[in-house]
Parts: C-alpha cells; structure tokens; sequence
C-alpha cells in the first residue's frame, strides 16, 4: 500500500513539474517556429498497445534581414523575408517505441500556417507516465525541442492545461509614416480555462508604437473561447521597407494560480511609396532658336518613403528627335536627369506633356505635368544689328581721318 501511496504521490509530482516546465508553446532562439499543441489517441494506452501522437507545428511569427551594399558613393540594400525551412520533424524517445513517422513535414513554413504532424507509436510494456520529445530541426536556426505526457495504464489523467494564442488581422502592406487599424484574438485551445490574462502590446520604437490603448485584461478564458481587441499602431515616416514583427506579452494563470508567460507578435508588411516630381528644366542653348539643335534636360526627384523602379519620362513635343528618357531606379531622396535631344524645330510657344511612369512595391503608377518651350524665330535679326554696328564704326573711322586733314589744312 504504501509503496503504491508513493508512486502516485511521484507522478503527480512528475504532472506539476511537466506542465510547469513543458506546456507552453516552446521555440527556438531566433525562430519563429513552435510547437502549438499535441495530442495523445487514445489518451490512455494499455502496456504494448499502439496509438499516435499528433503535434501542431505553427509559424507564429515573420520576420526579415536587411543588407546594405556600398559601391562608390552609393549605397543600395536589400531586404530578405526570412521564411523558416524544416528539415525533419521526429520523435525521440527511450522508451516508447516509434513505429511510422510517415507523415513528417519537411519544407518551408510561412507566417501564420500550421502543419499537423503524425506519429505511430507503440507503448511499453510498463505502465507509467513517459515524456517523449519531439525534435524540429530548422535550417540555420537552433532546433526545437518539446517534451509531452504519454499515460500508459495509470490512473492520474493527463494535466490539462490552457493553451493561448495570438492571431493578427491588419492591412496586407502599411505605409510609413500611417496609423493603421487592426485587431488580435485571444484564444484559448488547451484543455483547460485560463484566468487573469493580460495582454500587452510592447512595440519597438520609434519604428512601431502602439497609441491609443495598449494593454487588455482577461478575467477568464474557458476552453474554446476568444476575445477581440481593436488595435491601433503607428508606423515612423523613416522606418526601412520589409517585414516587422511588433511583440506582445501575454501573461495569464494557470487554475492552480500558477503564473505562465509568453512572448507572441503582430506581422507587418512595411512598404514604402515612391513619390516623384520634377524639380528643374534647362535647355541647351539657354535660347532656344528655330532650326538649331536643342538638349532639353528635365531632372526627375523622388521625395517618398520608397525606392521607384523603371522610371521613364515621355514627352509629345512635335519635335524631331529623342521623346522618351529611360532612367531605371531612383532611390528615395535621389535625382536624376531624364535627357532629350531635338532637331529642326520651328519657331513658336509650345505646350506639351510629360509623362512620368514608374513601379514600386504598391504597383504601377503615372504622373503627368503640363509644361511649355520657347522656340525663337531666325528672322535675321542678328545680321542687321551686326550691320549697324559695322556702318557706324566705319563712320567714325571716316569722320577721325576728316578731322585730322582739317586739322593740318
């Protein structure tokens, strides 16, 4: 009697310790890849029967690496949405035996996706409480490691336990420099109600900061349940393009009053707008005359928070010669030049578009500005001023040789 006084009193010592230490989503430093949920069928297995573990293997967060190139005097970056790459999942154990792991994953895993993975085991032949571990190994990431109650012909049932989690809903891209709306769901998809929950929206300034209210309390959370929270999250004007993950605490108790925290996250999609305009016109010659060459230069500038790709300016002079200038990437505080040539144009005032075109991460866009030209006419007048002067420097040549034989008369 008293030995199985004291078995018992070890097992449930071992459920304490277990779900204590085990039962909270776990993940690798620097990943974003965890172990949601698990469950044992059937819950309890008899000595030698078989029966399969399923683990809930989920992406609970983005994130993205940026690196920045210098050639010359400038310099260009690049920024890389990291995807977690699974190369196996598997599960370790000593004692029970593994029959199929048919069904592992092994591929990328995207923001937010959940990949059920199913395992065929065979229990011991001693009943007991055993911990196998199931093994995520992620390509240049640390592995994940997560340990789960396996009840083989005991009488203690497995501890339940809540499990919560965090989903996101906001815009698919955010401008810097805009406040956006969303919202979070808390829920609950242990066995078990949680109680004094608390969430909190941390935000990572100056990139992202949270305004308005940024912390909610949660009495109590039964099983299956959730709750919805309105958000609203400011983005810096100079934040970087790429993915960022603002953090979010959630702290709650377990039904014995045990704390429990963990660190979730909102995705955002940061993108920034090229805005582009024109900041200067010259002309060679600065007169333009009829019928000579003519090198228009209108000097393009992007004052957004974004770089623009295929930048193009088309101009409808009735001119002939150049009317389209390609000037390809313009980063944002850049400038550059968009060159034309013409030839043989007549005299006149000229109105004319140009028409601006370029690509950045939030599609196609066209700008159009009306401008006007100048052509002097070549009407001889040049010539006849030449003349003038001509006829009058020899007049006074004629009158200072008059004066001087007057003189000696």
């Amino acid at each position: 009697m008293n030995a199985r006084f004291h078995l018992s009193i070890l097992l449930v010592c071992s459920f304490l310790i277990f779900g204590f230490f085990f039962l909270c989503p776990v993940s690798a430093a620097g990943s974003s890849v965890i172990v949601q949920s698990y469950e044992v069928i059937p819950p309890v297995l008899m000595p030698l029967e078989k029966g399969t573990v399923t683990v809930q293997i989920k992406n609970a967060g983005t994130s993205s690496e940026t690196n920045s190139h210098v050639v010359g005097d400038s310099t260009s970056s690049t920024t890389t949405e990291l995807i977690p790459h699974i190369s196996s999942v598997t599960l370790q154990s000593k004692d029970l035996k593994v029959i199929s792991d048919g069904s592992q994953f092994e591929g990328d895993l995207g923001p937010g996706q959940v990949i059920p993975v199913t395992f065929l085991v065979e229990a011991p032949q001693a009943s007991g409480l055993y911990f196998p571990e199931v093994w995520v190994r992620i390509k240049d990431s640390p592995s994940v490691k997560y340990a789960l109650p396996v009840n083989v012909n005991t009488q203690l049932s497995v501890l339940k336990t809540p499990t919560l989690n965090l989903d996101a809903k906001f815009p698919d891209m955010v401008l810097p420099g805009s406040k956006i709306l969303g919202t979070i769901t808390i829920s609950n998809n242990g066995k078990s109600g949680a109680d004094n929950i608390q969430v909190f929206i941390n935000g990572t300034a100056p990139t992202v900061i949270p305004t308005g209210i940024h912390s909610f309390q949660i009495e109590h959370l039964d099983s299956g349940d959730s709750r919805i929270f309105n958000v609203s999250l400011l983005v810096d004007k100079n934040a970087q393009s790429g993915l960022f993950d603002v953090p979010v605490g959630i702290h709650y108790s377990l039904l014995d009053g045990t704390p429990v925290g963990i660190l979730a996250s909102i995705g955002l999609n940061i993108r920034g707008q090229a805005e582009l305009g024109i900041t200067s016109i010259e002309t060679t010659p600065v007169r333009v005359t009829e019928g000579d060459p003519l090198d228009l230069i209108i000097r393009i500038q992007n004052t957004g928070t974004g770089d623009a790709k295929m930048v193009s300016v088309a101009l409808d002079l009735p001119f002939k010669g150049t009317k389209e200038a390609f000037i390809g990437k313009l980063k944002q505080g850049n400038d550059a030049p968009a060159l034309f040539n013409f030839q043989n144009q007549k005299a006149g005032e000229y109105q004319y578009n140009a028409t601006i075109k370029y690509l950045d991460d939030w599609g196609e866009h066209t700008l159009m500005k009306n401008l006007s030209i100048t052509v002097s006419g070549n009407d001889g007048t040049g010539v006849v001023i030449a003349g003038t002067i001509i006829i009058i420097v020899i007049a006074l040549l004629l009158y200072q040789f008059w004066w001087k034989r007057r003189g000696q008369s």
